[in-house]
């Protein structure tokens, strides 16, 4: 069976619980997550979850008899399945194709495998074999009406509602992308709409362009190295009213740009390693759609220009945003008992000047709450 993401996400029940072999392809980052998440609460109980998953990067030296032992393993503790991801997989599927077909003629009736790749031709045997007797979920920009359905089903996520109207000015103030709005809603949510409801008026009230810029200007300052302005920033943002996990979002909103962009970085080094780094580099922050406020868009060697902050973070950094994200999000959120302003301290000190990357400055000057 074929779906793409937002319908698996919008109508799970309707796909299969447990297809024994699933390939999610397609450079959506923020769904492919979500559908992710998703499908593993449908396999795994919370109880099972850490005795019956495994994960495995498909770029390393994986070898694919290794991979079906494991799915031919019943789970030691925990439930009756065994749930093996290889992320990274577009390598593995190519060096192992013959074999994944062998084995969807004779899958294990314990272990289900979850294949994540960049890529997956559709007129390729693999592909045709798995959409009769597994799951491919493509993870790709959904089309107006499929994000419509998606987002107002996010909105009760966040205990919120929202007429189709103040969607359609939501997207024209900060675009289509489904990690910003779902961070955008996250944050209008949290300001307490009227009745839980989000009309024009609210959004237009409490959403534009220049909260989007403030957050760039601060992510982009930390970038240049620049750090006692961009706490200075921070500064003048949380005083001008805004709460510090709205911030966090605005922030999130632009670094997850910079993580999708590294990863296209580097799965183009990896096809194309002779080519220049610039160019590649300029590749990847226009695939990834990093915000660039105009008067910044053609100046391509300039400071504050996300190629140059790509350089300043460098790729072991880059790939590390998402994990730097969700532990300051997990930290706000009560996960750490610290004044919420020097949790996003932290993380603008490890994305600005080496001095500063070792957190020894600010771990030294960490108030706790009373």
């Amino acid at each position: 069976m074929q779906t793409a993401t937002v319908d698996y996400l919008l109508t799970p029940d309707e796909f299969p619980e447990r297809p024994p072999v699933t390939v999610i392809f397609g450079d959506e980052a923020f769904l492919r997550a979500e559908v992710f998440k998703l499908f593993r609460s449908r396999v795994l109980t919370e109880e099972d979850a850490e005795f019956s998953y495994s994960e495995h990067d498909g770029n390393s030296d994986l070898r694919f008899s290794d991979i079906v032992l494991e799915l031919s393993s019943p789970p030691m503790f925990g439930g009756d399945v065994r749930l093996v991801r290889v992320t990274d997989a577009d390598r593995f599927v190519s060096a192992y194709k013959e074999e994944i077909l062998q084995y969807l003629r004779e899958p294990s009736k314990v272990g289900l495998l979850l294949l994540q790749v960049k890529s997956l031709i559709k007129t390729s045997a693999l592909y045709r074999e798995v959409e009769k007797a597994g799951l491919l979920i493509e993870a790709k920009q959904p089309d107006r009406t499929s994000l419509d359905k998606w987002l107002k089903k996010r909105c009760g996520t966040y205990s919120v509602a929202a007429e189709t109207g103040a969607l359609n000015l939501l997207y024209d103030l900060i675009g289509e992308e489904p990690g910003l709005l779902d961070s955008e809603i996250q944050r209008l949510a949290l300001l307490g709409p009227p009745g839980g409801m989000l009309t024009e008026e609210f959004i237009s009230q409490n959403v534009g362009s220049w909260r989007l810029q403030k957050a760039w200007d601060i992510v982009a300052q930390a970038l240049s190295g620049d750090f006692p302005t961009a706490v200075h920033q921070l500064d003048l943002l949380l005083a001008s009213g805004e709460q510090p996990i709205a911030v966090l979002a605005q922030m999130g909103a632009v670094l997850r740009k910079y993580w999708a962009a590294t990863e296209l970085f580097l799965d183009a080094e990896k096809h194309t390693p002779r080519q220049n780094s610039n160019s590649l580099l300029e590749k990847s922050v226009d695939g990834a759609k990093i915000f660039i406020p105009y008067k910044l868009r053609y100046k391509k060697t300039a400071r504050e220009h996300p190629v140059s902050h790509m350089k300043q973070l460098g790729r072991r950094r880059g790939e590390r945003l998402a994990n730097l994200l969700l532990q300051a999000d997990l930290d706000l959120k009560g996960g750490q008992r610290i004044d919420p302003r020097v949790i996003i301290e932290e993380l603008l000190a490890e994305l600005s000047s080496r001095e500063l990357r070792n957190g020894a400055y600010i771990a030294s000057k960490r108030p706790p709450l009373d």
